[in-house]
């Protein structure tokens, strides 16, 4: 056997040791969040670049709202971008300008030492970069949380950690409340003609079957994203998540009816109280560009 692979199977043989190990001690040390759950900060250019303001906005709603997650790791995920004549920040796109006050972005995130930062050297999208950072998470749970989607109220997340484990045959991913998906059996009752209920659970919350995927602020089983989001082409690159699995899984339920809900697994926490729990600061607005300042 060659020198280079017997190295290569050492190096492999030592990274499954090291796993073990890990699980060995998280199961010794009993139940903790940050043995359960990675957090992902995801950020891409905008106006309000350099400022950090929006990101620390949103970063300290959520320590403030739900600071059981400051024990957790945290990842800050870092898209690309694109230099062109005029900017299309939605699309990745910026000029020579907004690709040096992003650079500076980065730099001033960099010394403010939230979290681990992840970064694609090229523009990828929301989903791809999303997928990159996630080869990153060793935990059976991530929350995704996008830079402009702040915490307006308390989170229950250890009760959904619990929740997502105790119904794992069922339960893959549970998005927190935004102004969207309010009143969301109305929503549907009306607009695709279907009757959903809020299901009760043991965690003092209901949970109600969602018939597209949200890439707003949710939590969700590593596992799911690994053998079901990201694979199949459901995801396109240089696009958001929601843009092609949330159009599909729509259309399947539409098809089928909810008994095709179940493969997708996902619901929107209802704990009785008719107000969001993530709100949107929009990063391009002028209003809000001249309160990051």
């Amino acid at each position: 056997m060659q020198p280079r692979y017997k190295l290569a199977g050492a190096a492999a043989a030592a990274a499954v040791a090291a796993l073990i190990l890990e699980r060995w001690r998280r199961k010794r040390r009993g139940w903790r969040l940050e043995d359960k759950v990675t957090v992902v900060l995801c950020t891409s250019p905008v106006k309000s670049n350099p400022s950090t303001k929006l990101i620390q906005e949103t970063h300290g709603s959520m320590c403030h709202y739900a600071p059981c997650l400051k024990a957790c790791r945290l990842i800050i995920c870092c898209d690309g971008y694109k230099t062109r004549d005029k900017p299309k920040y939605r699309s990745g796109q910026v000029t020579e300008e907004g690709g040096l006050a992003y650079e500076e972005f980065l730099q001033r995130l960099k010394k403010l030492n939230l979290g681990e930062i992840v970064r694609c050297q090229e523009r990828q999208g929301f989903g791809f970069a999303l997928k990159n950072a996630l080869t990153r998470v060793r935990t059976p749970y991530v929350i995704v949380v996008q830079h402009d989607r702040n915490f307006v109220r308390e989170a229950p997340i250890v009760d959904i950690v619990k929740c997502l484990e105790k119904n794992d045959a069922w339960l893959k991913y549970v998005l927190l409340p935004t102004t969207t998906v309010l009143n969301y059996p109305r929503y549907v009752q009306s607009k695709y003609q279907l009757r959903i209920a809020p299901q009760p659970t043991d965690f003092g919350f209901a949970l109600t079957p969602l018939l597209q995927w949200y890439d707003s602020t949710h939590i969700c089983s590593m596992r799911h994203y690994r053998d079901f989001v990201y694979r199949g082409g459901l995801v396109a690159r240089g696009g958001f998540v929601e843009d092609k699995l949330g159009q599909y899984q729509l259309k399947r339920i539409k098809e089928r009816g909810l008994s095709a809900h179940a493969e997708f697994a996902q619901y929107v926490l209802d704990d009785g109280v008719e107000k969001p729990m993530v709100s949107h600061l929009d990063g391009h607005d002028s209003r809000v560009l001249e309160k990051m300042r």
